[in-house]
């Protein structure tokens, strides 16, 4: 169709000819990317209740209510598949964590702790907003940050492959004086805070009395990034080499 379609364009073929042709392509188009959308749609829900290992291609495509066959008109297997999966809930949140730290940068506060600590956990807290379903996404990237089937870690570490490193290298220069073996231990404890009210936080509401749906998210990344950029700088100052 497509060849026909050019073929068409090149010998100048009537406008009404090349319109009845679009209008003849666009239901099929619409229904593969509808078709695609269902898959990934599911894949998603199938994830977040069973992780990568657990989430066989069988459960998506029940879970989409649709055929195999049409799955492989998409993708080529299941790691294919989550490439996508993935990639459509990191590049986001990746997005907006990238345009804060660039406007840190901009106005010269490339090193400031608690912008860095705002500009990484904020676009991901946002998302524990209302019920699970309005959470999906944030669940999904959450989960997979976390996840260590090898596939998984493969397709997080591509997806991650710029901005980890970037929020490294910034709070490693926030931080220059933290020993090597201290900043990993923090940037275990800032990567902690981040994923694990995300992933974890419902189970922790409601062994505290906290209705989770109800919690305002509005704030909890400059609240959070204030706790922690305390603990940062004094550990900066007291584990530096020659404090003692």
């Amino acid at each position: 169709m497509k060849v026909q379609e050019d073929a068409l364009l090149a010998s100048g073929a009537p406008l009404l000819i090349r319109s009845t042709m679009d209008a003849a392509t666009r239901p099929i188009r619409s229904d593969f990317e509808a078709s695609r959308v269902r898959f990934l749609e599911a894949a998603d829900r199938v994830y977040v209740q069973a992780g990568y290992d657990g989430s066989t291609i069988r459960a998506i495509t029940a879970e989409a209510k649709t055929s195999l066959a049409r799955l492989n008109r998409h993708w080529s297997g299941k790691k294919d598949l989550f490439r996508d999966v993935f990639a459509r809930h990191f590049r986001p949140i990746h997005a907006a964590q990238n345009a804060r730290l660039d406007a840190l940068e901009s106005a010269g506060q490339g090193a400031d702790i608690r912008g860095i600590l705002e500009a990484l956990l904020t676009p991901g807290l946002l998302g524990n907003r209302g019920a699970t379903d309005t959470r999906l996404s944030h669940l999904v990237y959450s989960r997979a940050l976390v996840d260590l089937a090898p596939d998984a870690v493969d397709l997080v570490r591509a997806l991650t492959g710029e901005m980890q490193p970037r929020v490294i290298s910034m709070l490693r220069a926030a931080l220059p004086d933290l020993p090597p073996e201290a900043f990993f231990l923090a940037m275990n404890t800032v990567m902690g805070a981040f994923v694990y009210p995300q992933v974890l936080g419902p189970r922790l509401a409601q062994r505290m009395g906290m209705d989770f749906a109800a919690f305002d998210w509005s704030s909890a990344g400059s609240t959070i990034a204030l706790m922690l950029e305390a603990g940062l700088r004094k550990a900066d100052t007291d584990l530096s080499p020659g404090s003692g």
